[in-house]
């Protein structure tokens, strides 16, 4: 078991999604962006009290995906996962790589006393956005969790440390509005609602060391891709079932269409 006054390792997986229709202008996933500001604010509250933190990123994706590990890196991050695939993935899939490349690191502090040493730390905590801009499956997380064996809880909005132990608190958004806390020891991963925290913008500063700061990359062919038991047949929209009209002008005008149209359906 071990204690805060340890430091802390935090893994923030994050995803680069398009922000056009078109698919020609591309962002940090912004759910994702909620879970990173999470992982930095904890950060500073240890240096704050003169202990250690690091948080590390990891995105799955094109080459062009290193863009959002810059951007993290600007955000405050302190080291880079790149994994290098040739097209867009499921949560299944993603969640098999990031364990596969980095399962010598996740997991392992599970029962054992927390270390850290360049090249050989532990995580303590994984966080991702719940959902991602783009598929909005929310799945990658909990299967994440589900690989690594630990705990998870989804949909967070407050994140408080327990003080000398290995526990974190959490307060979860269930429908209806209604808030669920929850004492979990760590390691756990936990998937971050939108509006916890405001991002920051990643510094000038930061983002002019970005760009000398190493990235690791590790490159999977398509052949070599963990297979998933079920396969995505199609995506579609709903079939359209009515239609509205919209009545404009004042309120005689809009009075008058509607009898118009009540007239024309036969209902008066």
């Amino acid at each position: 078991m071990y204690a805060y006054n340890l430091g802390m390792n935090i893994l923030v997986c994050i995803k680069q999604v398009t922000t056009s229709p078109q698919g020609h202008t591309f962002a940090m996933n912004r759910f994702d962006e909620y879970a990173l500001e999470a992982a930095i604010q904890i950060k500073e509250q240890f240096q704050d009290q003169g202990h250690g933190a690091v948080v590390d990123v990891v995105t799955v994706g094109r080459k062009k995906a290193e863009e959002v590990i810059k951007r993290a890196f600007g955000m405050g991050a302190d080291n880079g996962y790149h994994i290098v695939v040739e097209k867009d993935q499921t949560p299944g899939v993603t969640a098999e790589l990031i364990f596969q490349t980095l399962g010598q690191t996740l997991g392992q502090t599970m029962g054992l006393p927390h270390h850290s040493t360049p090249g050989n730390h532990t995580y303590d905590l994984v966080l991702t956005g719940m959902i991602s801009q783009d598929a909005m499956e929310g799945l990658t997380g909990p299967i994440l969790a589900e690989r690594m064996g630990i705990a998870c809880a989804t949909g967070v909005i407050k994140i408080s440390l327990v003080s000398g132990t290995s526990d974190i608190t959490v307060e979860r958004e269930l429908d209806r509005g209604e808030r669920e806390c929850l004492a979990i020891k760590l390691p756990a991963l936990l998937t971050v609602q939108a509006g916890m925290n405001t991002p920051r913008y990643p510094t000038l500063s930061k983002l002019l060391k970005a760009g000398s700061k190493k990235i690791t990359t590790v490159i999977v062919p398509q052949d070599k891709l963990f297979k998933e038991d079920q396969t995505v047949i199609r995506l579609q929209e709903p079939t359209k079932s009515r239609s509205g009209t919209l009545l404009e002008g004042s309120v005689e005008d809009k009075a008058e269409a509607l009898f118009s149209i009540l007239r024309k359906r036969g209902v008066i």
